[in-house]
């Protein structure tokens, strides 16, 4: 790989050629945002195929150097620029943009690769001595800023070594491996066995076991199997006051579950070195796919509610689509137009009101049966009509592909970042609007809303939102947007954050998240666990 900057801040395999699908994507965005040819400032792509060069140079002293190489082999100490700006950021909008711009990047002085779980032991109690800041790192995909190596200090990487799966236990239904390794590693892995894993975030072909649970995470299929909190049986992570092993029962009841503290942790606790999961058997052949379209946003929802609530099991994959994202989806395909967009009108179904719901039973036939047999009766009730598996297995064909987009987008000018909350079902509707509403006051803006993970009590709304780029001022001006919309969510009853962890984005939030004894006992357990604060300073409310 060469060491340019695109290489440092472009998504996944940055060596993958854009396909025809994402060019087709891009030009219809830019007709719908009426943004010809490129930006009218294209300074963010101008460096992005120069060598890496970074205005802070590594702290690391000899002595320090000579001692981490002690620890885990010259081969597994990397102190060049290049590697100290692939582990400075995640890939938040607001990280790629300082990247392209080469401003305000907070590199660490090392980038350390541990082989073992003796290697972490050794490196926490050196960093601690020494006061050198710690930032575990998985594949890099977080979207919050949690990754800054605000002090400097080292990125201790997992995915180079340890990165191995365990043990699989077959009558205990679990599997255990170490917490560098990436999702299809592991969901190969398990096919092999006939299992899966259960958990496919966005960012799955790019992130990690220990990625998963730091940023207590949910994936694509979570409605069916959970959240990651509901998939992990048990953890060990490497703190600086010792090791932390806890779970590997079915069930207990011992006092508080310091899991719960460990996921969601973000790093600033310790480093998640191993990891067992709950897994699933999984036969393809028995998935049911559904999908239906709505005459609104209102009734798709109510249908996926009465679904969740009526104790029948609930797909593994339950989505809507809402108008927005409806229109451009048919859009992108032509499908809005012609005899399909007559036939769609004639039945009701009006652009500005359409919404598509998606679904995926999995699990055994007869199971998969009654659950597409209830769904679909609801939808009926609902004024939903079928359409089939076609929505759906087209979904599927992009779920991992569309990530690829936004570098792209970005080079052609045009701003597209994402957020997502929770909230119960009473003021879902309400807080989906009043999101539009603040999303639509930034002028020539797409808000392409959906909902991917959904519960008895409520769903997330999942925002992606794009516009022209706003040139040398796009840094701030996006933050500031970028700001409001998480007080949108506050402000309407909605979290921080669902699944994406909180990071530094959303830390000046948690105080109105949380209650004040709260944070009191979790700075106690953060002096407690890290006395002298050396694991990833200044992410959450650190």
């Amino acid at each position: 790989m060469r060491p340019t900057w695109k290489n440092v801040y472009n998504w996944g395999d940055t060596e993958k050629p854009i396909d025809k699908t994402i060019e087709h994507h891009i030009e219809f965005l830019k007709k719908a945002l009426h943004i010809e040819g490129l930006s009218q400032d294209h300074s963010l792509n101008a460096n992005a195929h120069t060598e890496v060069r970074l205005a802070k140079r590594s702290r690391i002293s000899r002595q320090q150097l000579k001692d981490l190489i002690r620890i885990v082999g010259s081969d597994n100490v990397q102190i060049d620029d290049f590697s100290r700006a692939k582990h400075a950021a995640g890939k938040y909008y607001g990280d790629i943009v300082r990247l392209r711009m080469q401003k305000e990047i907070l590199p660490p002085d090392a980038v350390i690769y541990p082989r073992e779980e003796s290697d972490i032991v050794k490196l926490i109690r050196y960093c601690n001595t020494k006061h050198i800041a710690v930032v575990p790192w998985g594949a890099g995909s977080s979207v919050t800023r949690a990754l800054e190596a605000t002090k400097g200090g080292v990125a201790l990487d997992l995915t180079r070594h340890y990165n191995a799966v365990l043990k699989l236990n077959a009558e205990n239904s679990t599997v255990t491996v170490e917490a560098g390794i990436l999702g299809p590693a592991l969901e190969k892995y398990l096919n092999d066995k006939g299992y899966t894993c259960g958990h496919f975030p966005q960012s799955f072909e790019f992130s990690t076991v220990g990625g998963w649970l730091a940023a207590r995470g949910a994936g694509q299929a979570s409605t069916g199997y959970g959240r990651i909190e509901d998939i992990v049986v048990g953890v060990r992570a490497v703190t600086p006051a010792g090791i932390i092993d806890a779970g590997n029962y079915p069930a207990a009841s011992v006092g508080g579950d310091i899991r719960h503290f460990i996921m969601g942790s973000e790093g600033t606790l310790g480093v998640i070195t191993e990891v067992t999961l709950r897994i699933r058997k999984y036969n393809e052949a028995n998935a049911r796919m559904q999908s239906f379209m709505f005459p609104s946003f209102e009734a798709a929802v109510e249908t996926m509610r009465l679904m969740m609530q009526s104790q029948v099991m609930p797909p593994h994959f339950f989505r809507i689509s809402d108008p927005e994202e409806t229109e451009n989806a048919l859009g992108m395909k032509g499908k809005d137009k012609g005899m399909t967009g007559a036939l769609l009108n004639m039945l009701g179904f009006k652009k500005g009101g359409r919404s598509i719901l998606y679904a995926i039973f999995e699990g055994e036939k007869a199971q998969t049966k009654l659950g597409a047999k209830t769904l679909n009766a609801l939808a009926r009730k609902n004024k939903g009509r079928s359409l089939g598996t076609y929505a759906t297995r087209k979904w599927l064909e992009q779920r991992y592909s569309s990530a690829y987009m936004r570098d792209p987008m970005m080079d052609a000018g045009i701003r597209i970042d994402t957020l997502e909350t929770a909230v119960h079902y009473d003021r879902l509707i309400e807080l989906w609007r009043a999101v539009r509403e603040y999303i639509k006051r930034d002028g020539e803006t797409i808000c392409l809303t959906h909902i991917s993970h959904t519960y008895e009590t409520g769903a997330n709304l999942y925002f992606i939102f794009a516009s022209p780029m706003q040139g040398k001022n796009e840094l701030a001006q996006f933050e500031k947007f970028h700001k409001g919309i998480i007080d949108t969510f506050l402000a309407h009853g909605g979290t921080i954050s669902h699944h994406h962890g909180v990071g530094r984005l959303g830390a000046r939030l948690l105080p109105k998240q949380h209650s004040a004894a709260t944070l009191v006992a979790w700075r106690a357990l953060k002096k407690a666990l890290d006395p002298k604060g050396i694991m990833n300073p200044g992410a959450l409310i650190f």
